[in-house]
């Protein structure tokens, strides 16, 4: 187990021991004391390919109450990414790891500040006797106990709750999101978009001068060759798949990554930037979809808005709802963006309006598309997809 300065750094689920689920906890848990540790194994590789997830339950006494802690606990894997994609970098990996740590660290504490009356958080009502469960802080991730890298090995660690055991799943075979489950997943993309606008605003600085780590389009270069090979592999992958579609594959062909990576005069907010099927888990009341937690924060950047709007309908939904229930959507996006800025703003995304985000949106479809293509791997092209592009191409943004 690598060491930092203050709490040690897993290498394996072997290292997840009590003493070192104790002070994990401690600081939002103080006077925890965990007597035992079951370690669950591992989450499957489709729930994120870079990171090794370990689930585990912990054990133990709080205030003299036993309680039980459903965790899971994200490490570094050096290997695993090699296996999926083979133009892939060390280098690569390390800044998306770290960018994911320094999220929970720094910039998820400033965030849920603007969202609440004071820094303190607060639990659910009624539950504020029930300490088996980590406190609700959010509507949009999930809650992060602990992130840190150690600087000699460059490994990550991140323990957060378990959301699978809270009910929330990722949608299995990676089956398209319904309309209403595209509702929840836009409401949650609106409050982490308009918690930092208003962040940003506060303070008074872009938000890439107060996090250095946060992904523009002059620090991505490490990931942009990886990226442009496997968007003209999936390019390839269509163009077998539609042999019909020779004109619209040759405009795909001049496409690329710097497209999508020029500076943009634009507002811009923190994006999830990698909000796609895989990466959003959602619970049911019954047969409703009610509430969704977006996950894998590894590539967090500074771009409008509408950029992670537009992957989320290219990577996530059916041709039923971004052709029919598209304007829906983003109404409700809309409304949700506007409910999480400051009341008393007159200034940025607060004089946003619908007609500008859906003019938005539709011209951010072009990295919207790129970035499904780059995910041709496990998203396989379908007549769905198909579709979308082809109503994109008649937007001119093709």
């Amino acid at each position: 187990m690598t060491t930092t300065a203050e709490i040690a750094i897993p290498q394996s689920a072997e290292d997840i021991a009590p003493s070192w689920v104790q002070q994990v906890l401690q600081k939002d848990l103080p006077g925890i004391i965990i007597s035992d540790v079951h370690v669950k194994g591992s989450i499957s590789e489709g729930e994120g390919f870079i990171s090794q997830i370990v689930a585990f339950d912990a054990d133990g006494t709080r205030n003299g109450t036993s309680q039980r802690y459903s965790l899971v606990a994200k490490l570094t894997d050096f290997e695993r990414p090699w296996k999926v994609m083979k133009q892939w970098s060390k280098e690569a990996q390390i800044k998306m790891e770290t960018s994911e740590v320094k999220f929970y660290s720094n910039a998820v504490p400033d965030l849920l500040s603007m969202a609440l009356p004071s820094t303190e958080i607060k639990s659910k009502p009624g539950n504020e006797d029930d300490e088996s469960h980590p406190p609700f802080n959010s509507l949009f991730l999930p809650k992060c106990y602990f992130a840190a890298t150690d600087p000699s090995s460059m490994a990550s660690v991140r323990v957060m709750e378990n959301l699978k055991a809270q009910g929330f799943s990722i949608k299995p075979d990676l089956q398209p999101l319904s309309r209403e489950e595209m509702m929840l997943a836009v409401g949650a993309l609106a409050q982490v978009h308009g918690l930092s606008h208003r962040l940003e605003l506060r303070s008074g600085v872009p938000l890439p001068e107060k996090y250095d780590w946060i992904m523009t389009p002059s620090n991505i270069t490490a990931l942009t060759a990886a990226g442009n090979h496997r968007y003209q592999t999936g390019v390839k992958e269509f163009a077998a798949a539609f042999p019909d579609q020779a004109d619209l594959v040759a405009r795909l062909e001049k496409l690329n990554l710097s497209l999508i990576h020029l500076e943009d005069p634009r507002i811009k907010v923190i994006c999830h930037a990698e909000c796609w099927v895989n990466n959003i888990m959602i619970k049911n009341a019954g047969d409703v979809p009610s509430e969704v937690r977006l996950v894998d924060w590894q590539m967090p950047g500074y771009r409008p808005p509408t950029y992670d709007l537009a992957l989320l309908f290219l990577c996530a939904t059916s041709w039923d709802v971004f052709h029919n229930h598209r304007d829906a959507i983003l109404a409700h996006y809309h409304r949700k963006l506007q409910e999480t800025l400051d009341p008393n703003g007159s200034s940025g995304l607060r004089s946003y309006t619908l007609e500008q985000l859906t003019a938005d949106f539709k011209a951010d479809c072009l990295g919207g598309v790129i970035g499904r293509f780059i995910r041709l791997v496990v998203l396989p092209a379908d007549p769905d997809l198909l579709r979308m592009i082809q109503e994109i191409q008649e937007w001119g943004v093709i």
